[in-house]
This record gives C-alpha cells, structure tokens and sequence, in this order.
C-alpha cells in the first residue's frame, strides 16, 4: 500500500480501532469516514473545475499583459 503502510500495519490499527471503540461503533465510524472521502473528493473535483474554468476564461479574453523575454 501507499505511504509505506503494510499489511501488519494495518491490522495492528484496525485491532487498536476495535479495543478502542467496540465492534458496536465501528459500522457507523467507517461511513463517517467514507462519507468525509467522499466530500473531500468532491470538494477537490469542484475546486479543480473553477480553476481549469478561469484558466480557460483568461485564455478566451486573450492575456493582454506583456511578458518579458529570456
């Protein structure tokens, strides 16, 4: 996996996760999360759209400063 997380890492985590907060709270923890990812990507789509799309503006109305030459 990413960030030089392995397998053993994971498990050790997911153990510590369920003595923490009991198997009970688990199922509601891991839709919270998903659901944060899931904004947070959604976010970050928007974001990139506005971005690209005032980029594709500026390119349509034609950069009238000058630029300088190296």
């Amino acid at each position: 996996m990413g960030f030089g997380v392995g397998p053993g890492e994971i498990v050790l985590v997911a153990v510590l996760f369920l003595l923490l907060f009991g198997p009970s709270k688990l199922p509601q923890m891991a839709r919270d999360l998903g659901r944060f990812v899931n904004e947070a990507r959604r976010s970050m789509d928007e974001f990139k759209s506005e971005l690209t799309a005032g980029v594709d503006d500026d390119d349509e109305e034609g950069d009238k400063t000058p630029r300088r030459k190296r």
